[in-house]
């Protein structure tokens, strides 16, 4: 079955980088709100949010294969943005382990790689009809709203990390718990390339196969 093993590798570090970021981002609030006066705190959570950093570019890596067929550079563009996601939350676990010193906000460029990348992913798989046409929609609309949360915030107008302001993270929330499900179990519907979207030598895979 064609990819069936990137889909759940897909689907299980979908899973894990949300986890590990939820509760890395906690214990480096806890750490700096002076909740958790030791250092442990502060190492588990860069640790957690480090794995959370090479989970997203293992998901852009794996992808690629499945993605290209139907859009070389659109393709490239989404791992090149998992990875520029990656290596922002290593930098500041970095910084946050030499400094002791917060740094405001960090976690809006971060979300800011996330949404953008989760765009171009969303329209990869609307496009190439590799899974329902719903959730490709759902996540076309998450990702959006979550750009919008991260603008809102930074201009002031909301805060997406507390009250209503949580709201922004609901559609594509229910996109990233719902796609890995999806993967795991289901996998990919893999349908062939329109003709040119991908390498010229690439060769179709047979329409309606199941990954």
């Amino acid at each position: 079955m064609p990819y069936r093993k990137t889909a759940v590798l897909v689907g299980l570090l979908f899973l894990s980088s949300t986890l590990t970021f939820s509760v890395g981002s906690s214990l480096l609030e806890d750490y700096f709100s002076g909740t958790d006066s030791g250092e442990g705190g502060l190492r588990a959570g860069v640790l957690l949010e480090s794995y959370t950093g090479l989970a997203v570019a293992g998901i852009g890596i794996a992808l690629f294969p499945v993605l290209k067929p139907h859009g070389m550079r659109l393709s490239a563009g989404y791992l090149a943005l998992r990875c520029a996601e990656c290596a922002v939350i290593i930098a500041v676990g970095c910084y946050f382990l030499v400094s002791k010193n917060e740094l405001t906000d960090y976690d809006l460029l971060v979300y800011a790689f996330s949404g953008a990348g989760g765009l171009v992913l969303s329209y990869l798989l609307l496009r190439s009809g590799l899974v329902a046409r719903w959730l490709s929609v759902l996540g076309l609309v998450g990702y959006a709203v979550l750009l919008a949360g991260v603008a809102s915030d930074l201009l002031g107008l909301v805060d997406i990390n507390s009250g209503a302001g949580t709201a922004f993270y609901v559609p594509g929330g229910l996109f990233e718990a719902v796609l890995p499900l999806m993967l795991i179990f289901k996998g990919f519907r893999l349908i062939a390339p329109e003709p040119g979207m991908g390498d010229r030598d690439e060769r179709p895979m047979p329409k309606g196969a199941r990954g």
